[in-house]
């Protein structure tokens, strides 16, 4: 990998926490839609951070999309089997 794809990498990153940290904010704010947004948006910066994939599974929870909660936390879950809060959520969803 040249230096031009690593610098690529590393700002990917620092671009996907800055969008999951401002997810957290309009989730914290209950805007749900905006949260949403930001937080598919990180997603295409950051495909394996289990913490983007927990995140929109609480927006989800949130809004009572209880579906696409399950499949986001089971992402979650997948990327960090260590995962408790989305396995406890999932748990929670799927009535265990």
């Amino acid at each position: 990998m040249n230096n031009n794809a690593v610098n690529n990498s590393n700002g990917n990153k620092e671009l996907a926490e800055d969008l999951l940290e401002l997810g957290k904010f309009y989730f914290l704010n209950e805007k749900y839609d905006e949260a949403i947004k930001v937080l598919q948006k990180a997603q295409k910066f950051s495909t394996s951070s289990a913490d983007i994939y927990y995140h929109l599974g609480l927006v989800y929870e949130a809004k009572n999309v209880l579906h696409e909660a399950k499949v986001m936390y089971l992402r979650a879950t997948e990327i960090d089997p260590r995962f408790t809060l989305a396995q406890e959520h999932l748990d929670k969803l799927v009535g265990k």
